[in-house]
């Protein structure tokens, strides 16, 4: 509670953000990747091709919790662990902002610059490995500058959350092992003798236990994950300027221009200056941006990106802004990054449920709509349509790619009717072996059975199963407005036996 008697800001901000993404996130089918977490849910397991597993341990989770009054392909328990972790990184952040200086009066000013970060904010209603991996960086933010900076008395009680916080990171996604990075060095230049010891002790006990999964899974794979995350997805790699600098716009965009030009500035507010502790906020700040900007800032360089990667960059720097604005009230840059922050994200919010992308390009391309590809929001629409296509047939449904497989197995409501074909070794517990098919991969099988086979506008190649007739169906469409969202593509598959 405020002084007023007031609920305070860091109570009931992250709890109408909670309500708000949790709404949201209910009236929207699932993305592509959403659909195939949901998939690895089904059968948790110690590890999976492409991350670690905590993203699939807590759909799991929350299905188990939530089953007695949602079915489990329901978009709201996905996105229930979202949704909650999304408002628990919040808190945590305003819990900081305190700790930092920022009176009750000003963490309402301080919440609303953090939300300005459009690049987190305006997509953690989906339910994505970031998620688990953003919560535990914040908490490993806040417990080290309370092991720093607070009393001395109850630092050995925090000192486990680092250990949590650096376990939670690693099994979100490989990358996560840079929050360690980032903890220890904060630990090794602000931290008492005894207390840095003791956080790098809870440090290592968690990326041990972290690990002990991962290292079991991939031993049992073949190494698929590590090998696809740190060469496959990296090979081919050459010098490119061109992808160097559609890096920086796309990054200017997600992040927000005075935000990025804040980040910039970075080495100017390091400088010592007397009669204030920014230096010291600053430093501090520095430590846990440099070791993700050192790879994630040099690697567009060299090779193809994920935009979202480099985030991780800007979250210190976005919440050094936004306390700075807080404690002064005086920043215009950090005005103006959380105006565009926050008009950025409602616009991505509204996009998800108005087409607004083929509208503005209809009306400047004189009555010209854009690829329905173009769009991702589409990418929500069309699928639950599928068990109507099917018009009550009993045969399986196959996808060759794991987003399309994955969107049919939410659709239909299970494993038991929907898998992945061809698949590779990484893949092959992640799906139910069906038994419709002579192997399961890496080639195209042959057919031992009728099935069906979907597609989508995005992923439209057709089925090669050997010796098989693949007739195509009518395909459906589903439009959002007078605009094209998305096309599935039907075929039934019929073995006809060796030519």
């Amino acid at each position: 509670m405020g002084g007023t008697g007031k609920l305070s800001a860091a109570t009931w901000v992250p709890v109408l953000l909670f309500a708000l993404f949790l709404t949201h996130g209910s009236l929207l089918g699932l993305t592509d990747d959403e659909a195939y977490y949901w998939v690895l849910a089904q059968k948790p397991a110690l590890g999976y091709a492409f991350h670690p597993p905590a993203v699939a341990w807590l759909i799991a989770a929350s299905q188990k919790l939530l089953s007695p009054l949602f079915q489990g392909n329901s978009a709201l328990v996905v996105r229930f662990p979202s949704a909650l972790l999304t408002a628990g990184f919040l808190a945590l952040a305003l819990r900081w902002m305190k700790r930092a200086g920022v009176p009750e009066s000003g963490l309402l000013k301080g919440a609303l610059g953090f939300l300005g970060f459009a690049g987190v904010f305006g997509t953690s209603w989906m339910m994505v490995p970031d998620l688990p991996l953003l919560f535990a960086w914040m908490l490993a933010f806040v417990t080290v500058w309370d092991l720093c900076f607070g009393t001395a008395q109850g630092s050995s009680a925090r000192s486990w959350l680092l250990g949590l916080a650096s376990g939670v990171a690693l099994l979100s996604k490989f990358s996560g092992v840079l929050v360690a990075f980032s903890s220890a060095a904060a630990l090794l230049v602000f931290a008492r003798p005894v207390t840095r010891w003791r956080g790098w002790a809870w440090i290592a006990a968690g990326l041990l236990l972290a690990a002990v999964p991962i290292v079991v899974w991939n031993a049992r794979n073949g190494w698929g994950a590590l090998l696809y995350q740190f060469h496959d997805r990296h090979s081919g790699s050459s010098l490119s300027g061109l992808r160097y600098l559609r890096f920086w716009v796309i990054q200017a965009l997600i992040a927000g221009p005075p935000l990025l030009l804040f980040a910039l500035r970075l080495p100017v507010r390091l400088r010592p200056s007397q009669g204030t502790d920014t230096p010291v906020l600053s430093r501090y700040v520095a430590l846990w941006a440099l070791p993700p900007a050192a790879v994630f800032l040099v690697q567009p360089l060299f090779s193809e990106f994920k935009a979202h990667w480099a985030l991780i960059v800007w979250l210190p720097v976005a919440l050094e802004l936004a306390v700075l604005w807080a404690r002064t009230g005086v920043s215009r840059m950090a005005r103006a990054q959380t105006v565009y922050g926050l008009v950025l994200s409602s616009v991505v919010l509204l996009s998800c449920h108005v087409a607004l992308l083929p509208w503005v390009a209809g009306a400047f391309r004189g009555g010209a709509t854009a690829d329905p590809r173009l769009d991702v929001t589409n990418d929500m629409y069309g699928w639950s349509a599928l068990p109507r296509m099917l018009q009550g047939s009993s045969l399986p449904v196959v996808a060759s790619r794991y987003q399309t497989a994955s969107q049919a197995a939410f659709a239909l409501g299970g494993l038991g009717r929907a898998t992945l074909l061809p698949r590779d070794r990484k893949q092959l517990g992640e799906w139910e072996d069906l038994r419709i098919t002579d192997h399961q991969g890496p080639g195209w099988p042959r057919l031992m059975q009728p099935v069906w086979f979907v597609g989508d506008n995005r992923y439209d190649a057709a089925p090669e199963f050997k010796d098989a007739r693949c007739e195509r169906q009518e395909p459906f469409e589903q439009k959002r407005g007078p605009f094209l969202a998305k096309r599935i593509l039907l075929w039934k598959c019929t073995p006809q036996g060796p030519s």
